[in-house]
């Protein structure tokens, strides 16, 4: 009798360790599963070399503050590189014009905002041409004119998201960049930050800041 407790003991016990490694072993796949959508989420900048950010107004000099309406060129270049790198098929149209002095492509400014809106969590912004520096776009009231092999980075550079704390309701993401076609090439560190964020009925973040810092006093890459 005591040696069928005992074995039934054993039974119990090797069950409780076998339900606490599949619970362990699912909580590990969701982790890395929750680091590779972040990755993918801070890709979306990096992709387009847009580096040292925040959202504020002013403050560091050595930084973009994207909260700054004299800034709002730059969002509108982070949607028009979003939409030609991810949606160019649904976003990105032939100009009809007889003459297209702006270049062979249109957008119209509902794509442009859109991508900022998702991102930036960012509802509204003062469509404007982007003139002065390339890559340069057109706005006639409706739509923006570019020519959209003027855009784009040499390198794309991707985020390996390898470390994440929560404060509140702000979380920080640290790791390294990575080439796209050499992901053993990774010129940089990086930290960002972001919240928690609905877009549409997707659970996903909205961006506060980023940072980058090279390696090799500069971009190694280029």
């Amino acid at each position: 009798m005591k040696r069928k407790i005992f074995i039934a003991a054993i039974l119990v016990t090797i069950a409780i360790f076998s339900l606490a490694s599949a619970s362990s072993s699912i909580a590990a796949s969701r982790d890395d599963d929750e680091l590779h959508r972040m990755g993918i989420f801070i890709s979306n900048f990096t992709e387009q070399g847009l580096y040292n950010f925040d959202l504020e107004e002013d403050g560091d000099d050595s930084i973009l503050h994207l909260g700054n309406p004299d800034n709002a060129g730059d969002l509108i270049r982070f949607g028009i590189a979003h939409n030609i790198i991810n949606n160019p098929k649904s976003t990105l149209k032939k100009c009809r014009r007889r003459k297209c002095e702006y270049g062979p492509n249109i957008m119209a400014a509902d794509d442009v905002l859109r991508p900022i809106r998702k991102y930036f969590a960012i509802d509204d912004i003062e469509h404007q041409s982007i003139l002065g520096y390339a890559p340069e776009a057109y706005f006639d009231g409706d739509n923006y004119h570019f020519d959209a092999k003027s855009w784009g980075e040499d390198k794309i550079y991707y985020a390996d998201v390898q470390e994440v704390r929560r404060n509140k309701r702000v979380i920080t993401m640290e790791g390294e960049l990575y080439n796209l076609k050499k992901k053993s090439e990774r010129p940089a560190y990086f930290t960002a930050t972001a919240r928690p964020y609905k877009w549409g009925s997707k659970n996903t973040w909205s961006i506060l800041s980023l940072r980058v810092e090279w390696k090799d006093d500069g971009r190694g890459a280029e």
